[in-house]
């Protein structure tokens, strides 16, 4: 009797001990390194109205990294040195498929991201028109256009990313566009911004292409995907999207930045604070 009793409370004790390992376990102990945000449509008519005021604010909650276009109507120079002042990186800068096909146009976007101090320009969209009926020779004269437009940003001493939506993840001619996409493109002059709430809109899973193509996504755009039938956009943190298991893949996609996105938030300064929150205290 006496023997039982030592081995249920033994195990009793073993279990408390236990518990709270099992939960740290769960949850991990990793964390982001830092997060940054892009400001024109998360940001919104908050960012748009008084950009000094947000952007110290964003700076207060954070946030490192900025992608965005313009310059908040400060001027470059002024701006620069705000940023400088905060501690905020102009990561990211924006040019477009009609660039790619322009190498005037190009240039243009070029410069204006050297000026802001970018690391990174950005291609949202691969088409000229609504992306409609599209074939996949179509996606690999998407690759080739990228690839010169990359090349020349290369050379400039810039890296051109692409910018994923949905329609990469939905079926054209029996196969998926991405995996037309990425074997045509030269990785040394593209590279993806990994938009891991289109991905997941597309019907696709962003673990299974990470692990499909390491190392391709040096930028995520962490956007997150509401409850609703409609899988709207939500601030980070509040849908569906489990950002935790993503990240532990962080290496493995050779991700270093983490851009938070919502692209028409109904309060823009409540969504950029909840969504740094969320992230800071994230643990995968």
């Amino acid at each position: 009797m006496q023997r039982r009793n030592f081995i249920k409370t033994a195990c009793a004790s073993i279990a408390f001990v236990a518990l709270p390992r099992l939960v740290q376990a769960q949850q991990g102990t990793n964390k982001l390194p830092s997060f940054g945000i892009i400001t024109g449509n998360t940001g919104g008519d908050w960012v748009k109205n008084n950009p000094r005021e947000a952007l110290r604010e964003i700076a207060r909650l954070g946030y490192k990294d900025l992608e965005f276009g313009g310059d908040f109507g400060l001027g470059v120079p002024e701006l620069k040195k705000l940023l400088k002042e905060l501690g905020l990186n102009p990561l990211i800068g924006s040019t477009s498929m009609q660039a790619m096909l322009d190498s005037e146009q190009l240039k243009k976007d070029i410069e204006q991201a050297k000026l802001m101090g970018n690391q990174f320009i950005v291609c949202y969209w691969p088409w000229t028109d609504d992306g409609q009926n599209k074939k996949l020779d179509d996606w690999k004269r998407v690759a080739e256009n990228l690839n010169k437009g990359g090349e020349i940003c290369k050379n400039s001493g810039l890296q051109l990313l692409y910018h994923n939506h949905d329609i990469e993840f939905l079926p054209v001619e029996g196969q998926i566009p991405f995996d037309t996409l990425i074997p045509n493109l030269n990785k040394q002059f593209v590279n993806i911004e990994f938009d891991l709430y289109w991905i997941t809109k597309g019907g696709q899973s962003a673990i299974e292409y990470i692990r499909k193509y390491p190392g391709w996504y040096p930028v995520y755009h962490v956007k997150d995907m509401d409850h609703s039938e409609k899988k709207d956009f939500a601030c980070v943190g509040s849908g569906k999207i489990d950002f935790g298991e993503i990240f532990k893949l962080n290496q493995t996609a050779g991700v270093q930045h983490f851009i938070v996105e919502h692209d028409h938030p109904a309060n823009p300064q409540e969504c950029v604070t909840s969504s740094a929150k969320y992230l800071s205290n994230l643990r995968f």
